[in-house]
């Protein structure tokens, strides 16, 4: 097991040193990337960040939340390497297939198969026996962990090049994602900062909710509601996501977000606006996008801030957010945790600006309800009941629909006993013609009117 000190140390590493990587797309390499001597290029691959960590009982292969990588091969290896008594080294773990690019979901799906080529790429020391390396040590660093793990088959040294200028870095991101469909470059500025080049943006992102209907099919996944972690402890939606999965993925990530479902006092409509279903705020999903936005037009994007407390969401006020341009769904990372430093706001505040006007809190008077009918049916002895509302929600603003239909359905004989239906318009007409004819494709013969 990894001590609590330990623990410390890479946790610290991957919030001051992984997580300040400065984030350029691939068509801003000759605008972002500072003006330095010279440069050291990599290729990155996409896996998860990982430790190796020696001391003088044990030898362990950890992620930066302390889990351990269950891999005796690998373990095998560093043990041949290492002649070391102490030390923790940094590298990807990522799973190799030749020829094909690496992606941090084969990894996921394939670190428990002994047949999986699972390789890790060190790229830098935390410490070496009692030497404790800086951040700005590379060229020493650098020197002792090629040695090091040079002979290496499965753990090797990530490969640099070095060039001159900023054209260089543009050939090279041409020749090795956009021709050979690598995932991205680092590139570490002489005595300058450490770019991560790739074709998109990526984020990690809160899951807050989820709708369903996927080509009219209301089994399968529709889209995703995401946020960020505020330094309140609360959570800002930032965008919906209906795009990059597979049928697959929209049957079996249903079973997984049914258990989580919570309540709330807002309603956020999805794309064919159809109101998401909250859930708890636990799994981490991943996003590419081709950019981020922080106002439309003239006006600064505002998105609502929501407090989960008591398994419910409740909004507490508006807050300047983003918008993703093109966002696509890379799956889920599950080997984040929902946490400041890894859904924080820090993914966007290193993009875009987002403090620009005060965050106006939200003052709504509470809603009325305008109409109900409750229906009963018998049937052998066994009550069945359907409830039918409108109410308006008395709010003039814009992250509020002006009216709301709900419907209740309970019945004791089936396997999902409860089900809900929820339906938004500004206009009242509307939302009285959705009540009309929700009771009569609902109510039937047999059915009574209770009140």
């Amino acid at each position: 097991m990894i001590d609590t000190q330990t623990k410390e140390i890479i946790r610290s590493y991957k919030s001051n040193q992984a997580s300040k990587y400065i984030p350029v797309r691939g068509d801003e390499i000759l605008t972002r990337i500072f003006d330095c001597e010279k440069y050291h290029i990599s290729t990155k691959h996409d896996g998860h960040l990982c430790f190796i960590i020696k001391n003088e009982t044990d030898l362990m292969i950890s992620n930066f939340n302390g889990e351990l990588f269950d891999r005796p091969d690998l373990i095998l290896e560093i043990t041949n390497l290492l002649e070391t008594e102490s030390g923790i080294f940094v590298g990807e773990i990522y799973n190799y297939k030749e020829s094909e690019r690496s992606r941090s979901f084969d990894l996921v799906k394939n670190i428990s198969d002994p047949k999986s080529i699972i390789k890790i790429a060190v790229f830098d020391i935390i410490s070496n026996g009692d030497t404790v390396f800086e951040f700005g040590d590379w060229e020493e660093k650098r020197t002792l962990f090629s040695s090091l793990f040079s002979k290496g088959e499965k753990i090797h040294p990530v490969e640099e090049i070095e060039v001159v200028s900023r054209k260089d870095i543009q050939a090279e991101f041409e020749d090795r994602v956009n021709n050979q469909n690598q995932e991205g470059l680092i590139v570490k500025g002489f005595n300058g900062p450490i770019f991560k080049i790739k074709p998109k943006l990526t984020f990690d992102f809160v899951i807050l909710g989820y709708s369903l209907g996927y080509s009219q099919n209301f089994t399968l996944l529709k889209e995703f509601l995401f946020g960020l972690i505020t330094p309140e402890n609360n959570y800002l939606i930032v965008g919906k996501v209906s795009g990059g999965f597979s049928i697959d993925q929209r049957e079996t990530l249903v079973k997984q977000l049914e258990p989580l479902k919570v309540t709330s006092n807002i309603i956020e409509a999805s794309g064919s606006k159809i109101p998401f279903t909250f859930i708890k705020p636990e799994l981490v999903i991943e996003i590419e996008a081709v950019d981020i936005i922080n106002k439309n037009s003239d006006q600064l994007i505002q998105k609502s801030v929501l407090k989960f407390e008591d398994n419910c969401y409740k909004k507490t006020l508006n807050s300047p957010s983003v918008s993703l341009i093109s966002p696509v769904f890379c799956g889920i990372r599950e080997d984040k945790k929902v946490s400041s430093d890894q859904v924080g706001l820090s993914q966007v505040t290193r993009l875009i600006e987002l403090d620009n006007v005060k965050d106006v809190a939200i003052e709504k008077a509470p809603s009325t309800l305008i109409k109900k009918e409750v229906y009963v049916k018998v049937t052998k002895g066994i009550q069945t009941v359907k409830k039918f509302f409108i109410w308006k929600t008395n709010s003039d603003l814009e992250t509020y629909p002006s009216y709301v239909f709900y419907k209740i359905d309970y019945s004791p004989t089936r396997a999902d006993k409860l089900t809900r239906d929820i339906k938004v318009s500004n206009n009242e007409k509307q939302i009285h013609e959705i009540f009309t004819s929700e009771i009569e494709s609902n109510i039937k013969k047999g059915w009574n009117l209770y009140k």
